[in-house]
């Protein structure tokens, strides 16, 4: 077991690492057929259970759907990040989104989508997210740091501190809309 976690460490740290966009806290412009989606996991020290903010916006910057879900365990950090990257994803098809960019700050995550790793023991989520995403007519998968992900962070905290489940779809959460209106 130690020589097969010593063998996946040197693999790991044998890919090329993913180079980080400018960390920005405003909101870019897109084309006009693209749709952003963030998303971010909160995990829990204290037994309750892990969290996930989604939101997808329109070239413009503007809310057409967001998601703030209490998760149905506590999981490890890394599966909290991709259960919420699973969640952007069928979101945005539920949205009939066909152009996306996901963007999330687990690193890990989005190194093994965009090299096709197995995973590991999240293998499984990260293949029913390439599974999902041959629906879209495009889309691609990026790394940005905390503060360019304030607005799926902040989703997922509402949900912790709730401890409830919402979908909002064609408006801005209220938790969140002053950080939405700032970045647009």
């Amino acid at each position: 077991m130690a020589n097969r976690t010593l063998i996946d460490f040197k693999e790991a740290c044998s890919h090329p690492p993913l180079p980080h966009p400018p960390s920005a806290l405003k909101w870019k412009v897109l084309p006009s057929s693209f749709f952003k989606i963030n998303v971010d996991g909160a995990t829990s020290n204290n037994g309750t259970n892990d969290c996930i903010g989604v939101i997808i916006q329109d070239s413009q910057g503007f809310s057409i759907a967001a998601s703030s879900e209490v998760l149905q365990s506590s999981y490890l950090a890394e599966t909290t990040e991709a259960l919420a990257l699973l969640h952007g994803v069928v979101l945005a098809l539920e949205m009939k989104i066909s152009h996306a960019i996901f963007e999330s700050d687990a690193l890990s995550i989005i190194q093994a989508l965009n090299y096709e790793d197995d995973g590991g023991e999240i293998g499984f989520i990260l293949q029913d997210i390439r599974n999902c995403s041959v629906s879209f007519s495009w889309c691609t998968y990026q790394h940005l740091k905390r503060d360019g992900n304030q607005v799926a962070h902040e989703l997922a905290k509402a949900a912790r501190l709730s401890g409830f489940s919402l979908i909002w779809k064609g408006v801005n959460p209220s938790c969140v809309e002053h950080l939405i209106l700032d970045d647009i």
